[in-house]
């Protein structure tokens, strides 16, 4: 089922075809997690925000995590936050890129293609790295084991 959402770059849905994870991928470095609470709440505020259970912010440098619940504050710091500049070095370094050089399509696949190992390889490796325990507790490992992860449609 496409879910075209403008603003939302990558979105996994469940084993009924409801998202589960919806992703904004960002060319921004240097970010902060008070940064991704004030666009967070911005896209909520302006409505661009559909109902799931997990949202994510991915940059070059973090990705910031919310477990959303209905009725929860608009801004809100991220739940957890994970250093994408460890995370996505083995994608960028196979792909010839540096951290400061990925942004837009390149970016977005490389975010797209660690969601998917993640989803394979994530209870394994939550169980090793203890940065990681967040991905597991929340639910939201065990939710992407199952899921489908694909690409916007509208962007």
């Amino acid at each position: 089922m496409a879910f075209p959402i403008r603003d939302i770059d990558l979105i996994a849905y469940d084993e009924r075809g409801q998202a589960l994870l919806l992703v904004l991928v960002k060319g921004s470095n240097d970010t902060s997690a008070f940064w991704a609470a004030q666009y967070r709440r911005n896209l909520l505020s302006h409505g661009r925000l559909p109902a799931a259970p997990f949202f994510m912010i991915a940059t070059s440098d973090r990705m910031y995590f919310w477990h959303q619940r209905d009725g929860g504050p608009e801004e809100e710091l991220p739940q957890f936050t994970l250093d994408a500049t460890n995370e996505l070095k083995p994608y960028l370094d196979r792909l010839g890129f540096t951290r400061e050089k990925a942004w837009g399509e390149v970016l977005e696949s490389i975010v797209f293609y660690w969601l998917n190992d993640i989803a394979e390889r994530g209870q394994i490796r939550a169980k090793e790295d203890p940065s990681l325990r967040w991905l597991s507790e929340s639910g939201l490992l065990e939710g992407l084991r199952r899921a489908r992860i694909e690409i916007s449609v509208v962007q």
